[in-house]
């Protein structure tokens, strides 16, 4: 689960890494009270989950109210690579002398965390170490340990060695102290992926974090209720992801006209495939994990009026779970709904005997074979 500038600049600012003013704009007007408000130049930052804003013109500096104001629509109801801008956030326009990078990665093949700090911020990390790998320094964190403020220290100098404005003892110590909190930050929210980029360096020598990303592992949101919201999706969207997550069923959109009901992830991927291979499209991946009479019925009600698919391909392969049941959901679902789309039914198992008799009494004829249901389902599109 990505999180918003603005989310991630909050959770820094709570462990105590500073953070530029600034406020939240739904409108124009809300751009102009916050500036007046700040009574200082400010940076105009639409909130994505997609990163290039810079790249892309999105992000704008203004001297006051009324050129903030002037602005600001140029960018509401902007699109920036399939997200639509309806937030800004306006922050105070920062002075600095210098810009760092800190970041945390989740390194998988080694089973621990990786800081990664550079003196060379606001540029992709990616690019820096591949073209000046001296200038960024990886660290391995034993999970067992955490971040040490040994080990913290030992990155700080190595920031220290390469920006002379930072090789003091107090300046080191406060950068200690923010990687020190950054990692905290990292372990506390199940981060993935945790960035600041830039860290900037005041005229003062304080430091402060200018931009921020954080990537939470989906499998820990039950940890962090407060954040779960629609991200880059419509109200409508959102509540149904979430529907499907209390319900465990994996659901995926995509551009076909063949719609699959299948349980089990790896039989509904081989289904994709083997439409693939005939020349047809999925119009969707749903792994409906074990299901009953009423979860059927609710599964075939996501595709109820749905303008795009064709035919509907239901994976029936019972096991703890019944023919005859889940057959009775969709005779229930018939019963209510007329589908405007034909439905093809592979169905084998416990129960597939009474199943099948149950299909057959409201005019559907069961297939045993997957690889003949397919190229049925593929044959009523064409």
């Amino acid at each position: 689960m990505k999180l918003y500038e603005y989310e991630t600049k909050q959770i820094l600012s709570g462990a105590g890494i500073p953070v530029p003013r600034g406020a939240l704009a739904k409108t124009p007007e809300q751009v102009r009270e916050i500036v007046e408000q700040l009574k200082n130049p400010v940076v105009l930052k639409p909130q994505t989950l997609v990163k290039a804003r810079g790249k892309a013109g999105l992000i704008k500096v203004a001297d006051g109210p009324q050129e903030a104001a002037e602005l600001s629509p140029s960018l509401f109801g902007r699109e920036h690579k399939g997200e639509v801008i309806d937030t800004i956030l306006v922050e105070e326009k920062v002075k600095l002398i210098g810009e760092l990078f800190l970041g945390i990665a989740v390194d998988y093949a080694g089973y621990l965390p990786v800081f990664l700090i550079s003196p060379n911020g606001g540029v992709e990390i990616e690019t820096l170490a591949r073209e000046k790998p001296d200038r960024v320094r990886k660290f391995p964190v034993p999970v067992s340990q955490g971040m040490t403020e040994k080990a913290a220290l030992t990155l700080a100098r190595f920031i220290g060695e390469h920006r002379a404005e930072m090789n003091n003892g107090k300046h080191l110590a406060e950068l200690q102290r923010i990687i020190l909190c950054f990692y905290q930050v990292f372990r506390n929210y199940d981060c993935e992926l945790a960035e600041i980029n830039p860290l900037g360096i005041r005229d003062d020598f304080s430091l402060i974090a200018l931009d921020g990303n954080m990537a939470i592992d989906e499998e820990s949101q039950f940890r962090h209720t407060e954040l779960i919201r629609p991200r880059a999706q419509t109200e409508e969207s959102a509540r149904q992801e979430q529907d499907f997550r209390t319900r465990g069923w994996t659901y995926l959109q995509m551009d076909g006209d063949i719609g699959i009901l299948s349980s089990g992830a790896g039989i509904t991927m081989a289904i994709m495939d083997l439409i693939h291979l005939g020349g047809g499209k999925p119009a969707n991946f749903l792994d409906t994990a074990q299901m009953n009479r009423q979860g059927i019925y609710d599964a075939f009600q996501i595709f109820h009026g749905s303008a795009k698919i064709k035919v509907l391909l239901v994976n029936i392969f019972a096991g703890l779970n019944r023919c005859d049941e889940l057959a009775l959901g969709i005779r229930d679902y018939l019963n209510a709904f007329r589908p405007s789309f034909p439905i093809v039914v592979r169905m084998i198992g416990n129960r597939e005997n009474e199943g099948r008799k149950i299909l057959k009494e409201i005019g559907i004829t069961p297939i045993a074979g997957l690889e003949e249901a397919v190229d049925r389902a593929i044959a009523l599109v064409r």
